[in-house]
Parts: structure tokens; C-alpha cells; sequence
């Protein structure tokens, strides 16, 4: 029964082996004949050559995909923005000083502040040696056998004690004398006194001659210092009172005069080299934000003062009723330059790692970074000096390439 089924199945037979032993040695030597064409896969030959950007210094070298741009070409007028501060004119500040020493008998104006006008009264004062000078004058022109060369004589003393030809002609008139002798102003503008020292005026030298002063001088550095910042009075009462003495040639009072004032602006020395004088500036102040003065840059100062970081220039202006500008109002600035010719950047695009300005610059691997120099920086712009070519290809944005500003470090040899 076995015999027969063996004979009647030959298929299952070839050459004496089973169809399943067959298949397996096939398979078998399908699986060598594969594994031998691929005894050397295509990455493992790979050449290190090819690898160049991974060896770089990560430090350096940036893989990324980040949106390129190129320098642009162009030549932009920037407008530079400056604040500063409402100051005196110093041709316009003077003194009012006594041309005779005595005693304040009656002053004419109470408190700081007050607005005073040429010609105006602004104390009396006793003095006894004036007061004895014009009795004698009056004797002389009492006498009819007066000689001529005494009332001259008489005359010129009292000039010299500081009475007024329009006081002697006074006196010679109604051959009265004048007690006290009145002191006036010679300026208009708002007063401040000097102030007293125990009574007795300080003894600060007289600017002038006589009854006023002489202009103040601006290259004086306490003086520009006083004019730019004029110290506010403690209290609006005047510490000059009646029955205080007072010097002959000795400062009373100071007289501020605001019809022409200055704005004294701060520029930062890497833009002083951008204006000139006659640039044309725009300003508000803080108090009338709406209101715009259209003015020039007058003067630039040759120096900066002590423990300054900023350039001053000046701006001349005629304190009009419509601008009203009071003495130490802020003022805004924007002042029209010069066009600048050369190479831009955004400013997105270069990172400022201190005394080093960086680029990441493509190339055919990956972003490596690239020290500049750059020069104007506007609100948008950077201006590229020395670093670039107008061809070079840099990251849009160089932040999306670091994760901290320490991080990046640029060839020594750059």
C-alpha cells in the first residue's frame, strides 16, 4: 500500500530529493549571491572629504536655512534724533550793582521772579558821603563868590561816587539834595537776587562799572554750568531786605532776560561727525508736544564738559509769545543731516557683541561668522564699512543663529 503511493506521487520527487529540500537550497543560494554584491555598501564609502563643514567649530559654524539677503548700494539722508534743554542767553544776563556803598533804605520789588523793566525803581539807598558831597556842592552853588573851579571839582567827586549826570543836573537845578539816592535798572527781564552775607553784600567782583554789569561770558565753564542749569530759589522771597548794607562796586541783583533764549542740545560723538553748522532741526517741547520750532544748529561746542558723553550744540532762538518756552523746558530734537553714501544692512542682521560688530555669512556648507566694521546706525539701517562684499550673502536674521551672544567667537587673523 506504501509502494504504490510513493510510485503514484513522482512529482514530489527530483532526482531523489524532496520539493521542500529543494526550495531551501534555492533560497539559500539566492541569500548568497545578495549578500555578496553588497559586501561593500554605497555610505560606507563615503569620503571624509565630504564632511568638512561638521569639522568645523560649532562655535563658528551655523547649519541652518534661514532667509539670506545682500548688502544694499544706496546713499540715505538720516535724521538724528537729540533731546536737550531751554537755556539763558548769556549776552542777555547782566547785573545790577550799586555805584555807592550804604544802606538799602526802601526796596521796589519783593520776591524772585518779578518781571522788571528798563528804567525802573529798583531801591534807595542812604549814603552819608554822598549825602555830605551834595551839601557842599549845594554851598558852593549857593555862594556868589563860588569860584568855578570848586563847583567843578565838586562835581566831578560826586561822579565819582557814582551820582548820575541826571542827578547833578538835578541838584544843580533845585539845589536840593537827593536822600537816598535811588538806584534803577538798566535791563528788562525777570530779577533774582544775589543775595547777602551777615547783612553785608558777598564779595563777588562786579562784572562792569557802575550801576549795571557787563554780559556774562559762555566760555567761562561755571558760567555755562549756571546758564544751563540755573538753580530755582528756595523760596520766592528776596534775602535782600531793608537796612542791610551794601558796597560800593558790588552785585545786587541779577536780571535774566528771556526774549532770546538757546536750546542746548546733546549729540552722542558718533553722530557729531554727521552735523554741521546750518543743519536744519526741528524741535517740540514737553510742555507743547504739538508745537514745532523750525531753527538751525548755530553753534556746535569745539569740546565736551567734565564727565560728558554727548557733544552740545546750540540753537539761537527768538522766544516768540507763540513758543513760550520757559527756562529748563526738555526739548526734543530731530535734526536733518548730510546723505550718507555706502553698503546697508537691517540692523536684525548684525549682532553687536561689544567692541565687535558680527555677520553670518553664507557659504556653500553652512553660515560661518564674520566680524565687521560698521559706521551710522539709523532705526532700521546699519552701515557697513569694512567686512563685505555687496555680493556676500548674510542671515536675515542673525538671532535665529545663536542661542546667546557669548557664544560666537570670529577668526583672530579677521
Amino acid at each position: 500500500m506504501r509502494e504504490k503511493w510513493k510510485y503514484d506521487k513522482p512529482w514530489l520527487m527530483v532526482n531523489g530529493l524532496r520539493l521542500k529540500q529543494l526550495l531551501l537550497i534555492i533560497c539559500y543560494l539566492i541569500t548568497l549571491f545578495s549578500c555578496k554584491n553588497n559586501s561593500e555598501p554605497e555610505h560606507l564609502s563615503t569620503k571624509t572629504g565630504d564632511l568638512n563643514g561638521l569639522e568645523q567649530p560649532a562655535n563658528q559654524t551655523v547649519f541652518s536655512e534661514v532667509k539670506t539677503i545682500l548688502p544694499v548700494q544706496k546713499s540715505i539722508a538720516p535724521i538724528l534724533e537729540a533731546t536737550g534743554i531751554i537755556a539763558y542767553d548769556p549776552s542777555l544776563l547782566n547785573n545790577i550793582s550799586a555805584r555807592f556803598g550804604g544802606r538799602i533804605e526802601k526796596l521796589y520789588v519783593r520776591y524772585n521772579f518779578e518781571m522788571v523793566s528798563k528804567g525802573q525803581r529798583i531801591m534807595d539807598i542812604y549814603s552819608p558821603e554822598i549825602l555830605s558831597e551834595q551839601q557842599n556842592l549845594i554851598f558852593l552853588l549857593n555862594n556868589p563868590i563860588g569860584e568855578a573851579a570848586l563847583i567843578k571839582s565838586s562835581k566831578q567827586k560826586l561822579k565819582l561816587l557814582g551820582v548820575t549826570e541826571e542827578q547833578l543836573r538835578q541838584i544843580e537845578m533845585l539845589r536840593k539834595q537827593i536822600n537816598p539816592l535811588p538806584v534803577y535798572s538798566q535791563y528788562s527781564g525777570h530779577i533774582h537776587d544775589i543775595g547777602l552775607s551777615n547783612g553785608v553784600a558777598n564779595a563777588t567782583p562786579s562784572m562792569g562799572n557802575g550801576m549795571g554789569s557787563g554780559n556774562r561770558n559762555s566760555s567761562n565753564s561755571s558760567t555755562q554750568g549756571q546758564i544751563e542749569n540755573i538753580p530755582s530759589s528756595q523760596t520766592s522771597a528776596l534775602s535782600i531786605k531793608e537796612g542791610m548794607y551794601i558796597e560800593s562796586g558790588q552785585p545786587i541783583f541779577a536780571i535774566y532776560n528771556t526774549s532770546r533764549i538757546w536750546a542746548v542740545l546733546n549729540i552722542f560723538p558718533i553722530d557729531a561727525k554727521l552735523i554741521n553748522v546750518g543743519e536744519k532741526v526741528s524741535l517740540t517741547s514737553e510742555t507743547n508736544p504739538t508745537h514745532v520750532i523750525d531753527a538751525e544748529i548755530n553753534y556746535i561746542e569745539p569740546v565736551t564738559g567734565q564727565n560728558a558723553s554727548a557733544i552740545k550744540a546750540r540753537v539761537y532762538l527768538e522766544n516768540e509769545s507763540k513758543h513760550n518756552l520757559k527756562i529748563g523746558t526738555l526739548v526734543n530734537a530731530k535734526i536733518n543731516t548730510k546723505e550718507i553714501v555706502g553698503l546697508w544692512l537691517p540692523r536684525k542682521a548684525v549682532i553687536n557683541i561689544g567692541q565687535n560688530q558680527i555677520v553670518f555669512l553664507k557659504t556653500k556648507e553652512a553660515f560661518q561668522s564674520k566680524k565687521i566694521r560698521t559706521g551710522f546706525v539709523s532705526d532700521s539701517l546699519v552701515q557697513i564699512i569694512q567686512g563685505l562684499n555687496i555680493d556676500d550673502q548674510v542671515a536675515a536674521n542673525a538671532q535665529y543663529m545663536v542661542d546667546s551672544e557669548s557664544f560666537i567667537i570670529t577668526k583672530e587673523d579677521e
